[in-house]
């Protein structure tokens, strides 16, 4: 299994590279652009994706289109295991989106690699990071039926303020 940084900021990947190695991601860590999602698909002709990912980080910054759909391409080429979002454009129905799809957690760009990094090191832990403006971006009032089932409680573990379904 392998770690995928899926960025346009190579700069930011080399850096983040670097520090997820000394977390003891699974490697090789491997920096792809957005624009690889659209290539070859890595589905067989069986329905099994033939590298799935351990970990994932995806930074959807600066690209063209609806995110949403960015998100689709990469659960389906690489079946992450667990996965991180950053995106300059985080509203409700984004991450919504990334948390119905499996998603671990979702940051706000732009974003230091040490907030990166620690959220990385939380997500493959077992952890989620969601931003408490998950709850709140819709001015108090839940816009969509499925914000209502996404609550802020204890996980089984006792670790305070995990967002959770309920």
């Amino acid at each position: 299994m392998s770690t995928y940084l899926i960025a346009n900021n190579e700069v930011m990947c080399r850096v983040l590279a670097r520090r997820l190695q000394a977390l003891s991601l699974p490697g090789p860590i491997r920096w792809r652009a957005p624009q690889w999602l659209d290539e070859a698909d890595a589905v067989t002709s069986t329905g099994h994706v033939e590298d799935p990912a351990d970990m994932a980080l995806l930074d959807c910054s600066g690209i063209e289109g609806d995110p949403r759909a960015l998100l689709d391409r990469l659960h389906a080429k690489l079946a992450p295991r667990r996965w991180l979002l950053i995106s300059d454009r985080l509203d409700a129905s984004l991450m919504l989106h990334a948390a119905l799809l499996g998603a671990s957690g979702c940051l706000a760009a732009p974003a230091s690699p040490e907030l990166v990094c620690a959220a990385a090191a939380l997500v493959w832990a077992g952890g989620q990071c969601f931003p408490r403006t998950a709850l709140t971006l819709t001015g108090g009032r839940l816009r969509h039926p499925s914000f209502a089932r996404l609550v802020l409680r204890p996980s089984d573990e006792g670790e305070p303020g995990i967002a959770r379904y309920a």
